[in-house]
């Protein structure tokens, strides 16, 4: 039993220590980019010595990658979070739509960003991301299903290509804005999306 209670502490402090760094990598990722994130300001970040951070990420490909499967972890709660916060009483697609960008505009987003475009040279880090971005679309699929049942009478085609386009273009809008504002204003693109939800029978 004194085994045991001694060694809780100790399994909590390393989920703790774990956590820590996974959150600081990302926060590297978002302030510094890919290239000038490093295991050691990861480490000065998450306020954990080098020793400890050695222990559960000797590489910073194996930092990022399990930061890839924390990241994703975190963008599912926060879609279902959102998602689940929708008034009853209010247009669904409106504020589906908009919940949608909304998620499209923190540091997650960025990271996000900054995973993708290093993976396309590093294969190891590109397996991760695939890997995730398949399990994200698979589970938020399952979840615009429920949001958005089909209905009949509605259009066949487009119901099955909703959820990909509206993830393509508020992606493509939100990836613009990282690097300037954009002739059009989002709300052109989201009232676009609005519209061609409903075109495709996704009122309930």
């Amino acid at each position: 039993m004194a085994s045991a209670t001694t060694d809780r502490p100790v399994q909590e402090r390393s989920v703790a220590t774990r956590a820590a760094l996974l959150d600081a990598a990302i926060d590297c990722l978002v302030d510094r980019g890919y290239a000038a994130t490093t295991t050691i300001e990861t480490a000065r970040r998450a306020g954990v010595s080098r020793g400890a951070q050695l222990h559960h990420f000797p590489t910073k490909a194996q930092l990022l990658a399990t930061a890839v499967e924390h990241l994703f972890d975190r963008r599912r709660a926060e879609f279902r979070e959102a998602f689940a916060a929708i008034d009853p009483a209010a247009d669904r697609i409106d504020a589906a739509i908009d919940l949608l960008w909304s998620l499209f505009q923190g540091p997650a987003f960025v990271a996000w960003t900054e995973l993708w475009v290093a993976a396309r040279t590093d294969p190891e880090l590109a397996a991760t991301v695939t890997a995730v971005e398949r399990r994200f679309t698979a589970e938020t699929a399952a979840l615009f299903a429920e949001i958005f049942p089909a209905q009949p009478g509605g259009d066949e085609a487009l119901y099955g290509i909703a959820r990909d386009f509206a993830f393509a273009v508020v992606n493509g809008v939100a990836f613009q804005r990282l690097f300037q504002p954009g002739e059009r204003p989002a709300s052109d693109y989201l009232d676009v999306l609005k519209r061609l939800f409903r075109l495709a029978g996704l009122e309930t």
